[in-house]
């Protein structure tokens, strides 16, 4: 543990109940010391659908690169042509 001089022995029990379940999953040790760096932030964490989305950018970038046209990759991925050309327009290495 980082914070090795931390006086306490802390329990999944000694946790508030709202927080248990993130102590649970990210192990005792690891949720204090993330107390230490972020206690009373305000932090987003961003949606799996979000996650996801990130991916499917970089994979219709990939086949507008390698040739395929706007409405093949938006039938592809079930997304609008205009989507396709904002992903596209938006993208720091391409410019159209």
């Amino acid at each position: 543990m980082k914070f090795a001089n931390f006086k306490y022995n802390i329990t999944l029990s000694d946790i508030p109940e709202a927080y248990q379940d993130i102590a649970s999953m990210m192990g005792i040790d690891n949720f204090i010391e993330f107390c230490f760096l972020y206690g009373g932030a305000n932090i987003y964490f961003p949606t799996v659908k979000t996650l996801k989305n990130h991916f499917r950018n970089d994979e219709i970038l990939e086949l507008y690169r390698g040739g395929m046209t706007i409405p093949e990759i938006a039938r592809q991925h079930n997304i609008s042509s205009n989507y396709v050309r904002y992903i596209v327009k938006k993208s720091p290495t391409l410019k159209n």
